[in-house]
């Protein structure tokens, strides 16, 4: 896994080709979300989420290899960068401050993947009392 600064391509339009080719990258070759990063100079979590658009995963967390991005420094870049984006960096912040300031990010992230979570087994749940109906007749 590389450093911010060298996936380049983040704001840049997918083509068909690319998306087939990570859709070829996922199934066949078994990457992980980092390694089709990689080759495509997209960050591991617009991988994730166009692996989700395109319904090769139900939600971008269940991705391969997601949870060790989410553990690594480029995830911890990522949410700083983010964070000096939204406000000018004060010089008075303290390290423990930012510290909370980054576990509130990390909550706030983790409600929201919670809700599409919940949202998942929902739907799980509709289609199995679906399948469950249709048996019983």
């Amino acid at each position: 896994m590389n450093g911010l600064e060298y996936y380049n391509r983040q704001k840049e339009v997918w083509n068909d080709k690319e998306l087939e080719d990570i859709k070829i990258e996922y199934e066949t070759k078994n990457l992980t979300v980092s390694q089709i990063a990689d080759i495509h100079r997209r960050t591991p979590g617009s991988i994730g989420h166009k692996l989700k658009k395109i319904g090769l995963v139900t939600h971008f967390t269940l991705c391969r290899g997601y949870i060790d991005y989410k553990n690594s420094t480029l995830y911890k870049e990522i949410i700083l960068n983010s964070m000096n984006r939204n406000k000018e960096p004060k010089l008075s912040i303290k390290p423990n401050k930012l510290t909370m300031i980054n576990q509130d990010t990390e909550i706030s992230m983790m409600r929201n993947e919670i809700a599409d979570l919940k949202k998942d087994v929902k739907e799980m749940l509709r289609l199995m009392n679906a399948l469950y109906d249709f048996e019983s007749q």
